[in-house]
């Protein structure tokens, strides 16, 4: 999805719990984040040496910041900046609306997953994430790679998951590197917000039947199973949302809609073949036609939570979204580059 150079969005709003209580939430949109210290189970390749830290980084080249819509080695400290603040304010809530990785790879996700911990033990925040188109790129793990991290004589140094790809000399085989699936992205991060925990009072996915009266933190966690949130986005093609809501603190509600909406490009292919799906930055106009189970959801929550008293705030969205308002020459065009939104809510990538 095409960025500003600057990526990572932060701000706050606060709300009123039932107790009247301000409960802060801040938002960390598009980190974007790649693990500068990161490792590979696979290979022992841990970077270039910093020559005034002493400290391996595995670093992408300039050049492929140039030629970029985003940048790469900037937001790791950013990120962890952003987090300080938050952290400063006293905020306990973070909501990261998608786009949380640089394109879902395991070692990223298990260095977003090991900082996200140490916030949240350190100061007691709680993080809800949902994915963005970036994360993943399909709906099923596929091999994949980038040609542009830093190499030790500083030139271009290929990572790739397997031999056959990219067109760099200089390169290592990992496949730590392959861009990750739905399941693998569930697994590494569902402690934040992707699985229920049981200090929620409340979480639900659009497959769950029951209502808000009936949530059972054990039901809850029977429907998170990856198996369960499954939907066919053409006959035989059955893919993962992993749109949730979940109140974390009292009278508060949050969804997460997974706005990626992958569609198969060839009906006769194989539904599990990675490279048979398109990809999701064309966003919602996807979502009308092929996720309408998603639409339904949305209503039967907003009327739930006004039944029973719950906050469900107005509509959050990045300035893609908002552009649509503009004009309606533009229109077609600015909500086709969404793949999400956050509703206050309501959070998912734009």
């Amino acid at each position: 999805m095409n960025k500003g150079i600057f990526s990572l969005l932060l701000f706050t709003f606060t709300l009123f719990s039932a107790q009247q209580k301000p409960v802060q939430i801040a938002f960390l949109s598009d980190v974007h984040f790649q693990d500068l210290y990161g490792t590979f189970s696979d290979n022992n390749f841990k970077g270039i040496i910093n020559p005034k830290t002493g400290k391996p980084t595995i670093l992408r080249t300039m050049d492929s910041q140039l030629h970029s819509t985003r940048i790469f080695n900037e937001n790791y400290f950013a990120f962890l900046k952003a987090l300080d603040d938050i952290a400063a304010k006293e905020i306990k809530i973070v909501a990261m609306p998608g786009d949380f990785s640089d394109d879902g790879q395991a070692y990223n996700l298990r260095g977003l997953h090991t900082i996200l911990d140490q916030y949240h033990k350190k100061y007691g925040i709680d993080f809800y994430l949902t994915t963005g188109n970036h994360d993943p790129v399909g709906p099923f793990r596929q091999d994949a790679g980038k040609d542009d991290f830093l190499g030790q004589d500083g030139n271009p140094l290929g990572i790739y998951s397997k031999e056959n790809l990219g067109k760099a000399k200089n390169r290592i085989i990992t496949k730590d590197i392959a861009e990750s699936g739905y399941l693998e992205i569930l697994n590494e991060l569902k402690d934040f917000g992707f699985y229920p925990k049981k200090e929620n009072l409340y979480w639900s996915t659009p497959f769950d039947q029951d209502s808000y009266k009936n949530y059972s933190f054990e039901k809850a966690l029977q429907n998170a199973d990856y198996s369960k949130r499954m939907y066919d986005v053409a006959t035989g093609f059955s893919v993962p949302d992993l749109s949730y809501v979940v109140e974390p603190v009292k009278g508060i509600w949050m969804m997460a809609i997974d706005g990626n909406t992958y569609i198969s490009k060839n009906l006769n292919e194989n539904p599990n073949d990675p490279s048979n799906y398109n990809g999701a930055s064309i966003g919602y106009n996807n979502v009308l036609t092929n996720k309408k189970h998603l639409i339904k959801w949305v209503k039967k929550i907003a009327d739930e939570a006004k039944l029973n008293g719950k906050i469900l705030t107005n509509s959050f969205c990045r300035t893609h979204a908002h552009q649509r308002h503009r004009n309606s020459k533009n229109r077609r065009e600015n909500v086709g580059e969404c793949s999400g939104s956050f509703i206050g809510g309501i959070f998912t990538e734009l």
